[in-house]
């Protein structure tokens, strides 16, 4: 099939409602993606679609480089629709852009409070404060993508900062999530790589789902896992066609993003998309934080973080009698580390600490761990395909290249698994004895 083909086939899936083979019922948002040229003409159209009558008032958000190609034509083009519209300008953070974070959430919500429709105008920090306030406001929202860049746009959660810890929160979805070729072609190509690199980590974040599920009996749809199968060969395939901006590779991209997205809603969690890949990116962030050093785009943090991942569960897999006598010298929160985070950071890692004992019990139990190695392996893909994927594309696959030394990435690695209460490969790995003491070598081979 070709690529138009393609898309057409995948995103009959928007709107629907189907009882799925995981058992449950499905509910899709958003209800659909408008990608064309008249994107932005199409948006009074559909807000009105979503708003009750007489409700004409919206809210645009945007920062000071998304007003520029797209959020004032958005303002403008609903203003000429008799809506009353209010233009929020997010400002930028002393890192450089705009941020979700509680304090900018508690700044917009009482400039929101007469919505009848929020419409974030941006990529992935205005589409979370988007689906965030929309939430809280109780009413809908419709989202202007200007970057493939992340795959948050289609769905429900929403990666904040809350108290400095990087968190999940459940939003709402999307009701159209619109976007302009001409505008993610013209995106900065550092975004277009985070998008990559974002999407790449769906083979370990799947993986550490399935994980879950075979270790804790957690739910898991391999439908939702399987979203994205028929398009991502148009771009994991052809890397160079994505570096060189052609329309079927950004297209097939950000669809692919969207789809993951769908994917997480479908879940009710970030599980199908977010495993201990992201964890790095966000270790990396609240470091930042601690210390005032910038930190880089999340996606270009993932990707590297996805080659590092792959790496350690290639290692993992191939153990044929693996040791789980590890478990409680694996249990740590480096309190000192975290300094003024710690009390919210060990709050996180309490949770999971009953997990890591469970999980040591099952998987020391029978055929536990053939059975777990069969049943990861076909999530996976090649850690030297994936840097390979990244390189071609020109994107970031080493650490210097998203402007982190070693010893910063490896500190990251050391930390990461502290933060979050979800069970991922990288605790897997010390719950095996295989960290700490890999990292250093993992971290100069392939990052």
């Amino acid at each position: 099939m070709d690529t138009t083909t393609i898309i057409s086939t995948v995103n009959a899936i928007y709107g629907q409602t189907f009882a799925c083979k995981c058992g449950r019922t499905h509910r899709i948002d958003p209800q659909g993606v408008i990608y064309a040229p008249d994107a932005l003409a199409q948006l009074p159209d559909v807000a009105v679609q979503w708003t009750p009558a007489p409700g004409r008032r919206a809210v645009v958000l945007m920062d000071v480089r998304t007003r520029a190609v797209g959020g004032a034509a958005a303002a403008a083009a609903l203003r000429e629709r008799d809506w009353q519209v209010t233009e929020i300008v997010v400002p930028d953070s002393a890192a450089g852009g705009p941020v979700c974070d509680d304090r900018t959430h508690d700044w917009l919500l009482p400039q929101m409070e007469s919505a009848d429709i929020v419409v974030p105008v941006g990529s992935g920090v205005l589409s979370d404060l988007g689906k965030w306030t929309a939430f809280d406001l109780d009413v809908p929202y419709v989202s202007f993508g200007t970057a493939a860049s992340m795959n948050g746009y289609a769905s429900a959660n929403v990666a904040a900062t809350v108290k400095g810890v990087k968190t999940l929160l459940r939003g709402r979805a999307p009701r159209v999530v619109l976007a302009d070729p001409a505008v993610i072609r013209d995106a900065p190509y550092e975004m277009t790589a985070a998008g990559l690199g974002d999407i790449l980590a769906k083979s370990v974040s799947s993986a550490d789902w399935r994980l879950n599920h075979v270790l804790f009996g957690d739910y898991f749809c391999d439908r939702s896992v399987s979203l994205i199968a028929e398009i991502e060969p148009l771009y994991f395939d052809h890397p160079e066609d994505v570096r060189q901006r052609k329309p079927a590779a950004l297209e097939a991209l950000f669809h692919g993003l969207l789809l993951t997205g769908v994917a997480m809603t479908m879940a009710e969690t970030s599980a199908p998309a977010s495993g201990g890949e992201h964890l790095i990116s966000h270790t990396l962030d609240m470091m930042s934080a601690l210390d005032g050093q910038p930190h880089d785009l999340h996606g270009r943090q993932v990707g590297v973080g996805t080659v590092l991942t792959s790496e350690l569960y290639r290692r993992i897999l191939a153990l044929e009698s693996p040791d789980f006598s590890h478990a409680e010298r694996s249990i740590a929160v480096d309190r000192a580390f975290w300094g003024r985070m710690g009390d919210e950071v060990a709050s996180h890692y309490a949770q999971k600490v009953a997990r890591i004992r469970q999980a040591a019990a099952t998987l020391s139990r029978g055929d536990t761990w053939d059975r777990v190695r069969e049943d990861i392996q076909p999530y996976l893909r090649p850690p030297a395909r994936i840097r390979g994927c990244l390189e071609q594309a020109g994107a970031a696959f080493r650490a210097e290249q998203i402007g982190c030394s070693r010893e910063r990435l490896l500190t990251a690695c050391h930390h990461a698994h502290e933060i979050r209460s979800r069970f991922t490969v990288i605790d897997l790995a010390r719950l095996l004895g295989l960290l700490p003491q890999a990292a250093e070598e993992i971290v100069e081979a392939w990052a």
